[in-house]
């Protein structure tokens, strides 16, 4: 079990555990056109905007060969084998449920129909936001932005590793509830929903933190679709 949670923590096993979903968001991206792309898309693959109209192909070609690599590492350190990402994805199931279910009811008292801004986009388009949502937001919000919290509060602060971790985790779930807000296609303020989506920056990136980035991305991809189903029905 031990092993289990170490090898599934790793960040290249935790990229080749995610790269299903960020296939099916871009192919989605691809069918239903750039209104169903999610914001923090646009924010992880700005500075690959100075290719032009490359700039697709050239994050594409580097999920690719980013994923040879990891391969390649994984089968050197030790044989690789997908059979880990069956407890990953139930791991992952369990988290959505609880987030789904626990922290929305202890912040509303019920699973709200807008706890987020995908309702409008039809199923489809709800279920390749949610995607979306899974792998950018996490990418951006966690491995960026709670990752480089921690460096400057620990490394560059001289904090106590907990501390700084503690105060990485509020701070970025700040970020991450008040960015939905925020640009035209912001979604309209009120407490509970800051509150729950603040709750929820705090769990994922608790999940990141102690079971890395792989299990965060599903984490918030099914809740997300959760909440999509839900809504269609």
């Amino acid at each position: 079990m031990n092993d289990y949670f170490v090898r599934s923590k790793n960040l290249k096993k935790s990229f080749l555990f995610i790269l299903p979903l960020l296939v099916l968001y871009e192919i989605g991206i691809i069918l239903y056109g750039s209104e169903v792309k999610n914001a923090a898309d646009f924010l992880v693959k700005s500075p690959l905007e100075v290719f032009g109209k490359n700039a697709a192909f050239i994050f594409n070609s580097l999920v690719v060969v980013f994923s040879f690599c990891s391969i390649f590492y994984i089968e050197k350190k030790n044989r690789f084998n997908c059979r880990i990402f069956i407890p990953m994805f139930l791991e992952s199931a369990v988290y959505a449920f609880l987030l789904g279910y626990v922290v929305l009811f202890l912040v509303y008292g019920y699973l709200p129909l807008t706890a987020t801004g995908i309702n409008s986009k039809g199923l489809v388009g709800g279920v390749i936001l949610s995607l979306g949502a899974g792998v950018y937001e996490e990418v951006f919000f966690r491995l960026f932005i709670l990752s480089g919290l921690c460096f400057v509060f620990v490394k560059v602060g001289k904090l106590n590793a907990f501390m700084g971790v503690c105060l990485g985790i509020i701070l970025s779930a700040g970020i991450f509830s008040t960015m939905h807000y925020m640009g035209a296609n912001g979604d309209s303020f009120s407490t509970y929903s800051f509150l729950f989506r603040f709750a929820a920056g705090v769990v994922l990136a608790v999940i990141f933190a102690l079971r890395g980035l792989g299990i965060a991305i599903y984490t918030h991809a099914m809740y997300d679709i959760m909440v999509v189903l839900r809504i269609d029905c």
